[in-house]
């Protein structure tokens, strides 16, 4: 019945322990994995679910953010630099 999945449910969705996913180890070899840079407050962030917490990468403007953004990329670039395997997405507002 429909009170049966509901209560069903919301025990799933209450209990945290059932909700979270494994980050796995930082040192764990993958084959794939995805970070977001995002600006908040003009401080530049990698957000990556392996990691405790967002890491600062510096200060950053609307303006710069994608110039500032992309020193960072580079970094992460320059760290394997025969690693062809990647893939880059931005997320931004219609362009009128």
């Amino acid at each position: 019945s429909n009170d049966e999945i509901e209560k069903h449910h919301d025990e799933s969705t209450s209990n945290t322990s059932l909700n979270q996913t494994s980050r796995g180890d930082i040192n764990d070899k993958v084959l794939t994995h995805f970070i977001s840079i995002v600006n908040v407050n003009n401080t530049i962030y990698e957000l990556d679910g392996r990691k405790d917490g967002p890491i600062p990468h510096g200060s950053t403007t609307e303006e710069r953010f994608l110039f500032d953004g992309m020193k960072v990329v580079k970094k992460f670039m320059d760290r394997d630099p025969n690693e062809m395997r990647f893939t880059m997405l931005a997320l931004v507002p219609t362009q009128e």
